[in-house]
């Protein structure tokens, strides 16, 4: 399948994932995260910041019921459409629905680096 080993190896150094730190608050309660389960949250975050034009090392992401805040290096990340809101939104409590002791979702606060 490949010529020689020296490309082997390249595509799998390439394939290695940088681990990410995602800290998660719910309604005051932290949420202890396994390596899997924060590389999933955290890439979610930076795939939403990335997909609203905004590579960022850290993206922090606050939702309250007063509305959602999305932070990129510390920059607030403008969200001016209600449907974009709504996904994001919608997107990450689903990706949290199925975590052990996370019932109601009113007030969340994830970091990730």
């Amino acid at each position: 399948m490949y010529p020689n080993n020296g490309e082997l190896r390249v595509e799998m150094l390439a394939m290695k994932q940088h681990k990410l730190k995602t800290n998660l608050v719910v309604n005051d309660t932290v949420i202890p995260l396994n390596q899997f389960t924060s590389d999933y949250i955290g890439n979610v975050l930076k795939a939403i910041s990335s997909s609203l034009g905004y590579d960022a090392k850290k993206v922090c992401l606050y939702i309250t019921p007063d509305g959602l805040q999305l932070y990129a290096d510390e920059r607030l990340v403008p969200i001016r459409k209600e449907f974009v809101r709504l996904i994001v939104e919608s997107t990450v409590k689903g990706a949290l629905s199925p975590l052990k002791g996370i019932f109601w979702l009113e007030r969340i606060s994830i970091c990730t680096e």
